[in-house]
C-alpha cells in the first residue's frame, strides 16, 4: 500500500519512470532513458543518483536517547560521537535478526536510525519504556544518494560549510549544497564511495536537477531502484528480509562481527550468544560464467549426491559476465568447496563478489 509520496515523483515522471511500490512508497523501478545495466555501469564507473526516500527514518531524542539506542542495537554506540555513524543490527528475543540499519549520532540526545523494511521500531519502543526519550518516524525528509567514484568530484565544488573531501567513511555533517541546507552522510548501498543527501521536500527537486546537471559531463545519470539489486549482490550487501530474517542468527548471515559481546546487556543478547557456534547454515556465494541469471532461489546445492545447501537469491552481473547467487550452505562447506547446482559445478566463495577487500567505499 502506498502511504508516502516522494517529493521527486514529478522529476521521476519527467524521466519516464515506471513505478513500483516498496516500503509504502512508489519508487522509480526503471527509467525510460536508460537500462538497468546502464544505471549499474554509471554507479560503478561514474556515479548514479538514487532517490532513497523510501527508506524509513526514526529519530530518537531526549536525555536517555543514547541509553535507549545502545540497549536496542547489537553494537556498542556508547562512545559514538556526533558526526559519526555505525552499521548495526537489532535482534529479537530468540536471537534472530529483526533488522539491520545505520545509526547516526547528531548530539548526545539525538540519534537517527535508518532502515529498509525491518521491524526494529517495536524494539526501540520496548527500550524506550519509562525513559526520557521520544521516538518519531520522519516521513518528510527526502534522501538522495549519489553513489560512485565520481560522486565526490560532482558534489565537493558545490558544497559550502565543510570540506566534503575530508569527510570520512561513516561520517556525516550539515552543509549547503547548491545553496540549500542539507545533511550529507558518507554512506550508501552500492559498494562504492558515495554520499546520502538529506533535504527538505521543497528543496529536493532543485537539488536533484542540479546534481544531474553538474555531473552530466562526468557520466552521472539517475539510477533506478531495480538496478540496486545487482549492484548490492555484487557488493555482498544484505537486503532484509530476503538475505536476513528473524529466523537467522547474526553468524548465519555473516554478521557476527556486528554483535558486541562486551558492551553489557541489549535486547536479544543472551539468546543470540547462546546460539553462536551452533549455526545451521552459513551465507556464502556462488558464481559462474553466463549470459544471464541462472538461479532465482530455492535451487539445491549438492556435494557427492548429498544436499549441502540452497540458493537464497540470484542475479546477473553483466560487468563480471557471471550469474551470481547468495546461498545458505552447511557450516562445513567453506570457501573453495566445489558443489553442484542443477547441471553446473560451481565453487563456493565468501562474499562479496566485487571489491573483495571493500576498499572502494573507503577511498580517500
Amino acid at each position: 500500500m502506498v502511504e508516502r509520496v516522494s517529493a521527486l515523483k514529478e522529476e521521476h515522471e519527467k524521466l519516464g519512470a515506471e513505478f513500483a511500490e516498496w516500503n509504502g512508497m512508489n519508487v522509480a523501478a526503471t527509467y525510460a532513458g536508460s537500462t538497468i545495466e546502464q544505471d549499474h555501469d554509471a554507479t560503478r564507473d561514474a556515479a548514479g543518483l538514487f532517490d532513497l526516500t523510501a527508506f524509513r527514518k526514526l529519530w530518537i531524542k531526549g536525555a536517555d536517547a543514547r541509553e535507549v539506542v545502545n540497549r536496542t542495537v547489537s553494537r556498542d554506540i556508547s562512545k559514538l560521537k556526533p558526526g559519526r555513524a555505525m552499521y548495526t543490527l537489532v535482534l529479537n528475543d530468540t536471537g534472530g535478526v529483526c533488522d539491520d540499519g545505520i545509526v547516526s549520532c547528531f548530539a548526545e540526545d539525538k540519534f537517527l536510525w535508518v532502515i529498509g523494511t525491518g521491524t526494529s521500531g517495536d524494539r526501540f519502543a520496548e527500550s524506550a519504556q519509562g525513559k526520557d526519550v521520544t521516538l518519531e518516524w520522519d516521513n518528510e525528509v527526502q534522501v538522495m544518494s549519489l553513489q560512485g567514484p565520481k560522486a565526490i568530484d560532482v558534489l565537493a565544488p558545490n558544497v559550502e560549510g565543510t570540506d566534503l573531501r575530508e569527510l570520512k567513511f561513516f561520517s556525516h555533517t550539515d552543509a549547503k549544497l547548491f545553496g540549500r541546507d542539507v545533511h550529507i552522510s558518507r554512506t550508501g548501498y552500492s559498494g562504492e564511495r558515495g554520499y546520502e543527501i538529506y533535504a527538505k521536500p521543497a528543496d529536493a527537486p532543485h537539488l536533484w536537477n542540479k546534481i544531474l546537471e553538474a555531473g552530466k559531463s562526468e557520466g552521472v545519470i539517475p539510477a533506478s531502484f531495480n538496478s540496486l539489486n545487482p549492484i548490492r549482490v555484487e557488493a555482498g550487501l544484505l537486503f532484509y528480509p530476503f538475505d536476513v530474517s528473524p529466523d537467522n542468527t547474526p553468524w548465519e548471515v555473516g554478521a557476527g562481527f556486528l554483535v558486541n559481546k562486551d558492551k553489557g546487556d541489549f535486547l536479544g543478547r543472551d539468546a543470540a550468544l547462546a546460539k553462536e557456534g551452533k549455526e545451521r547454515f552459513i551465507l556464502r556465494g556462488i558464481a559462474t560464467d553466463a549470459d544471464a541469471a541462472l538461479w532465482e532461489g530455492g535451487e539445491e546445492l549438492t556435494k557427492d549426491g548429498k544436499k549441502v545447501g540452497e540458493v537464497n537469491v540470484g542475479d546477473y552481473s553483466h560487468r563480471m559476465k557471471k550469474a551470481l547467487a547468495y546461498v545458505f550452505v552447511d557450516p562445513d562447506i567453506t570457501e573453495g568447496t566445489k558443489v553442484t547446482v542443477g547441471d553446473k559445478e560451481v565453487t563456493v566463495e565468501n562474499l562479496p563478489f566485487y571489491d573483495k577487500n571493500k576498499e572502494r567505499p573507503r577511498a580517500s
